[in-house]
């Protein structure tokens, strides 16, 4: 299976054991699918809102050579979920990575926030791909007291995105503008600072109080530059 440049890097940064990983906002399924081949120790769980999505990703699976022991398909608001924890089992050993990638950031935080209150008692990683507002984001997964395990930027089709992967477990600052994704010896990574300092640039002249700050900070890693 071809998976994007977005979705492959988000692959690729999956690098612990895990009981449990879960695919949420799923839509066709396909990282999921590569998950389920790349890490054949750990149950996958395909999660949607959409009925009809989610029904025709598992006449999919049912029909594939996966056991079904390995796999399974949820229609339900991701804001509503409550992970397993069987009894007998630590937190460690039961361990569960929730990977959102594609959402706003106003709604991927929405959902993070919703995970950690409905399981308290849970050991969760977080690998986050929001489509926007990467600061934002930031800031408020150190708000919720996660820290950080990992970070990534990726390129794909023309654009940029950042992938975050977070953990309950993980006394690592989130650096709020990113700290180890940078190589700033890479044109790319040049050309994603540009972009981001330009937006803030915009954002202070019509009036953001807020902007100065972040624009600062992404000011002083341009610095790095000189």
């Amino acid at each position: 299976m071809n998976l994007s440049s977005r979705l492959n890097s988000i692959l690729g940064m999956i690098d612990s054991h895990y009981e449990h990983i879960w695919d949420c906002c799923c839509d066709h399924g396909y990282l999921g699918q590569a998950v389920l081949q790349a890490k054949p120790e750990a149950k996958v769980h395909f999660l949607d809102v959409v009925e009809s999505i989610t029904s025709k990703l598992k006449q999919h699976l049912t029909s594939s050579d996966y056991s079904n022991e390995r796999w399974q398909v949820h229609c339900k608001d991701l804001q509503q979920l409550r992970l397993p924890l069987p009894e007998n089992a630590t937190n460690i050993q039961h361990r569960h990575l929730l990977i959102i990638a594609g959402v706003g950031g106003d709604l991927t935080l929405d959902m993070v926030q919703a995970v950690l209150q409905n399981n308290p008692d849970c050991d969760i990683d977080f690998l986050l791909c929001p489509v926007r507002q990467l600061h934002k984001v930031r800031c408020g997964a150190k708000a919720f007291g996660l820290g950080l395990v990992n970070e990534k930027i990726v390129k794909d089709g023309g654009r940029y995105y950042e992938a975050i992967h977070l953990s309950t477990l993980s006394e690592d600052d989130i650096p709020v503008v990113g700290g180890s994704m940078w190589d700033l010896a890479k044109d790319d990574h040049q050309e994603y600072l540009r972009q981001n300092i330009s937006h803030y640039q915009r954002m202070q002249a019509q009036g953001n109080a807020s902007a100065r700050k972040v624009l600062a900070e992404y000011m002083s890693l341009q610095e790095l530059l000189a």
